[in-house]
């Protein structure tokens, strides 16, 4: 069940519910946008309309977690790769009649 949290955001109470979150990490999520929301309208003195700011936010956000979705494949694929080379190197290992501990 979710719950429903009332938060702030810049200068604007939402009452809001987000599956998988509770009332305190919706409330951190909330601070981190009006946090972003101020930092933007400094940059942007000349942007008034808050909505502009908004997408602003939203679009530093998205491209936040594309860079994080980046790196986590990249990782993934060293991995991966680093599994694979290893699972090879102990298969070769055993076929030659050693064992992977002592070298022989």
């Amino acid at each position: 069940m979710n719950e429903k949290v009332e938060v702030q955001i810049g200068n604007r109470r939402l009452v809001v519910e987000m599956e998988g979150f509770i009332a305190m990490e919706i409330s951190a999520l909330a601070q981190k946008v009006s946090e972003r929301m101020s930092e933007l309208q400094g940059v942007h003195k000349n942007v008034a309309d808050t909505s502009k700011i908004a997408l602003l936010v939203a679009l530093s956000f998205a491209a936040e977690l594309e860079k994080e979705r980046s790196a986590h494949n990249t990782t993934k694929r060293v991995m991966e790769n680093k599994t694979e080379q290893l699972s090879q190197s102990l298969k070769e290992s055993l076929e030659a009649g050693g064992s992977p501990a002592d070298g022989t």
